[in-house]
Formats: structure tokens, C-alpha cells, sequence
């Protein structure tokens, strides 16, 4: 079954994917601040309307991320995905070795949290391990 688009924003774009049962979040370009907020306040509200358990976000084409965005996601918003039903997260990291070192750095951070956030290096690696779980 093809994806179906959820949302298609500016800055990004939300699709369920059938074949995995997921949803994938794409940003399409930086956004900080409010603007980075409400995307990832609108991924919220579609994860709880499409209750699944599986997300991928992509923000291989992000190069770093605003700090305070950072403790936002970290503080606020990933218990609110977890209480939404979310169970599994992989992130697609953009090819940059700061880029990287950051995510790393948020996963680690979350790992005492009730759920699996990994880091993958492209889409195929992603959707390949979230299909496994």
C-alpha cells in the first residue's frame, strides 16, 4: 500500500506508511523556536489520530539543532509521544559528524525513557529496522 500523506508543510511533511505501520516525519528544511515547535506539535497530534507505535524522523537534511529546541523535545515533548503510544523511534541523521555527535547525544539522554530511539544513517536503514520491530 503506497504511503499516505498526513501532512505537507513548508518545513516538513508527515506520511503513514502502511507497509511498516509507521509514521515518518521528513524535515524538509531547518525550523527553530515556535515554527519547530508546532511541526512537531502537529506530528503529535497525527500520532495520536493514527495510533501507531512506530515513527521515523529524517532530518538528514539538518545539519545541527537549536539548544533550547533540544531540551524542549528531551523535557516536554517525548513523554508526551511515549503517553501517545509510541514505542520505537529511529532518526535519520544528516551526513555530518557534528550532526551526528548531537543525535547521539539525544539518545543517550532519553535512554532511561519508556521507549527504543535509535539512530539510522539513511531511510533504507530505518525503515528496515522499524519494520523489524
Amino acid at each position: 500500500m503506497p504511503k499516505q500523506v498526513a501532512a505537507d508543510e513548508e518545513n516538513y511533511t508527515v506520511e503513514i506508511d502502511h507497509d511498516i505501520d509507521a509514521i515518518i516525519h521528513t524535515w524538509d528544511q531547518f525550523a527553530a523556536g515556535q515554527e519547530f515547535r508546532d511541526g512537531a506539535n502537529h506530528l503529535l497530534e497525527i500520532i495520536r489520530e493514527e495510533d501507531k507505535r512506530k515513527s521515523i524522523v529524517d532530518t538528514s537534511g539538518i545539519k545541527a539543532h537549536d539548544e533550547a529546541d533540544k531540551e524542549w523535545l528531551q523535557e516536554e515533548w517525548i513523554p508526551k509521544v511515549i503517553e501517545a503510544g509510541i514505542e520505537y523511534t529511529v532518526s535519520v541523521t544528516a551526513d555530518s559528524v557534528i550532526a551526528e555527535m548531537e543525535m547521539e547525544g539525544f539518545v543517550d539522554q532519553t535512554a532511561h525513557l519508556d521507549f527504543t530511539y535509535v539512530l539510522a544513517g539513511d531511510m533504507a536503514e530505518a525503515r528496515e529496522w522499524i519494520a523489524e520491530q
